[in-house]
């Protein structure tokens, strides 16, 4: 395989054969991490925004009586482990001469299961009121910088119920700016501001209805079943809605640009399982010689078959470990050093690894299973040469 004397050519396929494993292994892991990294990311942030499953009213209304609801929930399902309620209704935020529309949520600051608390940049997560005058408000960086407020600045909410008319006036609030968050996510840092349930309740005129319930379930792969059982469970007007449907868009564009790589990425590999074909064929064609005389002293057909699949296996294990050193040497540079900036159209700043030992281990038996299958053939045309004729052979 590596002979420097009887031909440097069959020498150099030979480390050919083993980049191109090496190659299709690395890519493999790289790609699959991404990919991982991707989805594992867009889940999180979509699961710390808008919880695992919101129950909204198909009546404009809003829900009543939610407190007796949300413990029928937790009495009945005990995959649920939060919930709290919230109203959130289109409005319009102004501040001085800039006027933007706006996502207003009520939640209450001890039961919200956002991971909005958690994204704050500036000031706090305050919610409580300051006085009969004044809420607290929590903005998004992408609004904040829009508007020209920061931490302080007084704005005001126009609370809209309907297309504004002289006969239809919206309610008016005024506000302090007390947080400022950043989430990664445009949707909500350009749109969704935070208030307390109190004072966003009475800017809509919803007394003492809610516009949903949102829940957090232990297992997030448990989210539709959950959802299935809360549809069967709670009647009309109750709808309930996994975060899976409410965000279809965001998982159907990770699962798209998952579903064809496999393919890809997998005929990479099988372009490295044919390179080894034609290098065990050079091989046996420059050994011919050689074989003749093995078999000339006794060797039999499945002792030359199995010096050859020994070669291609060499090949394979070789290409395995480079293959993996060097996917996995890059994952982890690019989690150390994020060498790669991402456009906000992606969600997030850096390119997302997920290293999982699973997948890795599994790329790694699928390529040995496909490099021992290509040296199948080459070995057996190898075992079936005639000894006079190989011995003639130079």
């Amino acid at each position: 395989m590596f002979s420097k004397k009887d031909s440097k050519f069959v020498s150099f396929i030979t480390y050919i054969s083993i980049l191109g494993v090496a190659l299709g292994v690395a890519t493999l892991i790289v790609t699959v991490s991404i990919l991982g990294g991707f989805e594992k990311e867009i889940k999180n942030k979509v699961a710390g925004l808008v919880s695992h499953i919101q129950i909204s009213s198909f009546l404009p209304e809003g829900l009543s009586n939610y407190n007796t609801t949300i413990k029928q929930i937790k009495d009945s399902i005990p995959q649920v482990t939060d919930a709290s309620p919230y109203v959130q209704k289109e409005a319009v935020i102004r501040y001085k001469e800039n006027i933007e529309g706006i996502l207003l949520k009520g939640v209450i600051p001890q039961t919200d299961l956002s991971a909005t608390r958690n994204k704050i940049i500036k000031g706090e997560f305050l919610l409580d009121k300051i006085d009969t005058i004044f809420s607290r408000l929590i903005i998004g960086e992408k609004l904040a910088n829009k508007l020209g407020v920061t931490i302080g600045s007084k704005v005001i909410v126009f609370g809209l119920k309907g297309i504004p008319s002289p006969m239809n006036p919206p309610k008016i609030k005024q506000f302090i700016i007390s947080g400022i968050y950043e989430t990664g996510l445009r949707e909500y840092d350009d749109v969704v501001i935070y208030s307390d349930l109190g004072t966003t309740q009475k800017l809509f005129d919803y007394g003492d209805r809610v516009t949903g319930i949102e829940l957090k379930v232990k297992d997030i792969d448990e989210v539709e079943k959950v959802s299935l059982k809360l549809k069967r469970m709670l009647d009309y007007p109750h709808y309930p809605k996994s975060l899976f449907k409410l965000y279809k868009g965001l998982f159907s564009w990770v699962e798209l640009q998952k579903a064809p790589t496999p393919i890809i990425l997998g005929l990479i590999i099988i372009v490295a399982t044919f390179n080894i074909i034609g290098t065990l064929l050079m091989l046996i064609l420059e050994k011919t010689n050689s074989v003749g005389i093995l078999k000339s002293l006794g060797a039999s057909n499945g002792d030359i078959m199995k010096i050859f699949l020994f070669d291609g296996i060499i090949i394979g294990i070789l290409g395995i470990i480079i293959g993996n050193a060097v996917g996995i040497g890059l994952c982890l540079a690019e989690l150390k050093y994020k060498f790669f900036k991402l456009p906000e159209i992606y969600y997030m700043k850096n390119v997302p690894i997920l290293l999982e030992s699973d997948t890795i281990i599994l790329i790694s038996v699928i390529t040995m299973i496909l490099v021992f299958l290509a040296t199948i053939i080459p070995s057996y045309l190898a075992s079936k040469f005639d000894p006079v004729k190989s011995l003639r052979f130079m």
